[in-house]
């Protein structure tokens, strides 16, 4: 246990450092297998031709790499030091203008100047840039309404700046053509197919002789597609090392379409997950497109939704840890962020993955989603457990006075009085022009995770929040703060409070709640009421941190 206090009081108490497990993968190999003349001729692209401002696209179906491409030539040493700014960020079909304005802009000044909420982003980002030799990555753009939103922040001049695109579409990577031709990316070889595919299965290590043909004959019906490639490696992986076996997988894939392939190859890699992995990639399709997950808090959301067992393993946050890395080497999850030593910071699913656990919520009725009101909506599941993602538009929609809360089918009290909900947490920021959303959430009485840090509540949260009982995971930012408002909350696991105050607890009451595993109270400063040893925050079995403001 570690527990730390910084909050101008000094260190309270210090336990033994963490030891916990790392989380790693197949998929932090360093070395990319492939796209070496791809990457060559986009290199030229970046660094010969005109001084003027140029758009790079490269185009390519779902599952061929174009993003694997695009950021090993963004992190190629060449590249890093021939530009003098980089930023790279996600846009993908539904995205906020804004928010990526603010992302790029915090790469391009390193996160030095901070952003005030009624600041002027795109004439910010304008200013930061002119002058400098820049380059933009903007990955999986839809249509060229984006680019026209985002590309008059990035100034014209004979600075040889460039922005890369990378799109599905073809038409759309024509439509945004400048001075260079757009770039079709093409199918691995053979040869390179079965590379990537010895790479992901053996670690470095050479494929047995006794599996070599039928390992090429699993390579080959890959049909080129890297993301079929290491899922299938992710599978067999798990397998008996027998080529009877492989050459079922190989057959398989032969009657595959090329269409059709990536899911049905996604569809096989799910059927051969333990039962209790399947929940937990199903809840990640609920997050956002390219969303970057950070681990931590998707580690504690299982928990909280009990997706994950103690079972053989030290603690909950272990058997986490675990599950996290079977579907990272399963390569159903991929990295995408890592600390300095090498344990895995954020992760996300690939679009194909992510579209087909949203399909199979839907087939199974495992989790139904609210998405915005349709007044045609039926309800047909009756399953125990339905997801509600809250989201901007559903927030909008139920502030306008023909949208009502009971009136979703799936929250119809009246008939699914057992069932459980969970609020999806965070993802998108409500905007404080919209209806409050405690308004939302209280009605969800069975409600097992709430993440509310990015709005201010009112100070009427406590009052709103004593009907979820049922909270294992709580995460909000308020002005004031007491424990003894959310000590009823018996089965809180996670508590996350972040506050511009001084905040005056009293840690007898913390002790009492008895299931809480995890505390970060983020404030100005915390004044322990009735602390005066020093060893009383000793002894539990509880990580928790207590920091300053950034």
């Amino acid at each position: 246990m570690e527990v730390v206090e910084t909050c101008g009081k000094g260190t309270l108490s210090a336990g033994e450092p963490s030891t916990k497990r790392s989380i790693t993968s197949i998929y932090d190999d360093d070395e990319v297998v492939g796209f070496e003349k791809d990457a060559e001729i986009i290199m030229k692209k970046l660094i010969r031709g005109t001084k003027e401002r140029d758009l790079i696209s490269i185009f390519g179906m779902p599952g061929l790499g174009k993003t694997t491409l695009t950021r090993k030539v963004y992190n190629n040493p060449y590249i890093v030091d021939h530009f003098d700014v980089k930023a790279w960020c996600a846009v993908s079909q539904a995205y906020n203008r804004r928010t990526l304005l603010v992302e790029i802009f915090k790469q391009t000044t390193n996160n030095e100047i901070k952003i005030k909420e009624d600041d002027d982003v795109a004439d910010m980002l304008r200013r930061v840039l002119i002058g400098k030799r820049y380059l933009i990555v903007l990955d999986d753009i839809w249509d060229v309404k984006a680019w026209e939103d985002l590309g008059i922040c990035f100034p014209q001049g004979e600075y040889g700046s460039r922005v890369m695109v990378t799109t599905r579409i073809e038409q759309v990577a024509k439509d945004l053509q400048h001075h260079s031709f757009p770039y079709s990316l093409s199918f691995l070889t053979s040869e390179e197919s079965w590379e990537l595919l010895e790479k992901k299965v053996f670690r470095g290590e050479s494929c047995p002789r006794d599996l070599l043909e039928a390992g090429l004959q699993v390579a080959l019906h890959c049909k080129g597609l890297p993301l079929v490639v290491v899922l299938i490696a992710g599978m067999i992986a798990k397998m008996d090392r027998e080529s009877s076996l492989w050459l079922e997988v190989a057959n398989d894939l032969s009657s595959i379409g090329l269409g059709e392939q990536s899911m049905k190859v996604i569809q096989s890699s799910y059927d051969h997950l333990e039962d209790h992995l399947k929940p937990c990639l199903l809840y990640m399709g609920l997050f956002p497109e390219d969303h970057k997950i950070p681990v931590d808090d998707l580690l504690k959301l299982w928990m909280a939704e009990e997706f994950v067992l103690n079972a053989e393993k030290e603690n909950m946050e272990e058997a986490s840890r675990v599950c996290l890395s079977n579907l990272l080497n399963r390569s159903l999850v991929m990295v995408s962020g890592m600390r300095i030593n090498r344990d895995v910071e954020y992760c996300s699913l690939h679009d194909v993955v992510r579209e087909f656990c949203l399909r199979k919520l839907t087939e199974d009725k495992y989790m139904q989603l609210a998405m915005p009101y349709n007044p045609f909506q039926q309800l047909h599941s009756t399953e125990s457990r339905l997801c509600i993602y809250i989201h901007d538009d559903l927030v909008k929609q139920l502030d306008h006075s023909d949208y009502q809360l009971d009136k979703i089918p799936t929250l119809d009290f009246k008939e699914t009085n057992s069932l459980e909900f969970i609020a999806h947490p965070k993802l998108n920021t409500w905007n404080n022009r919209y209806s409050n959303p405690l308004d939302l959430v209280v009605k969800l009485r069975f409600v097992r995770a709430l993440h509310l840090m990015d709005v201010l509540l009112p100070n009427s949260w406590a009052t709103a929040i004593q009907s979820l009982t049922q909270l294992r995971y709580l995460a909000i930012y308020v002005r004031d703060f007491e424990l003894k408002w959310i000590s009823h909350l018996h089965n809180l696991q996670t508590l996350q409070v972040q506050s511009s105050k001084i905040l005056h607890l009293k840690a007898a009451t913390l002790w009492e709640m008895t299931k809480l595993r995890h505390v970060n109270i983020n404030c100005l400063s915390v004044v322990w009421k009735d602390n005066y040893e020093g060893t009383l925050l000793e002894n539990r079995p509880t990580a928790t941190n207590i920091k300053p403001l950034q």
